[in-house]
């Protein structure tokens, strides 16, 4: 048992190893391009809790050239997502979109940038942790 747990301990150290739940594939608090082989870039995307039953969504892009709309997506789960909005994009840069009514627990967001041409390029993934409603 002994030598499992200096494996263990080894293993940990020299891989890096993480057994945090940013190590389950989700982005926490990253501001990353939507691709890089386009000219448009999520600039920011940032949440934050308003009151115990709201959340805001910040987010800019560097150019809104050829954007049509964003889907605002939401998941309890992290894995399936659900268009809880779809604003315009109306050649700003900027925009906040409040998500009212949540309910307790982990919340995961993104939001899709929809082209003019039919294609979708996604922000990362931000999470959030809502205690209790109030």
């Amino acid at each position: 048992m002994k030598k499992l747990f200096v494996f263990a301990v080894a293993f940990i150290a020299f891989t890096g190893f993480t057994f945090s739940p940013q190590n389950d594939g989700v982005r926490y608090g990253s501001t990353a391009s939507i691709t890089a082989n386009t000219n448009h870039e999520f600039s920011y995307f940032r949440i934050h809790p308003q009151s115990k039953k709201n959340v805001v969504l910040n987010w800019g892009i560097t150019s809104p050239a050829g954007v049509s709309n964003f889907r605002v997506e939401r998941s309890y789960d992290g894995e399936f997502y659900d268009v809880i909005s779809e604003p315009a994009c109306n050649s700003a840069t900027r925009f906040t979109w409040k998500d009212e009514g949540i309910f307790p627990g982990l919340i995961y967001y993104r939001i899709a940038c929809v082209m003019n041409d039919g294609t979708s390029h996604y922000s990362p993934i931000e999470t959030i942790r809502i205690v209790q409603r109030g």
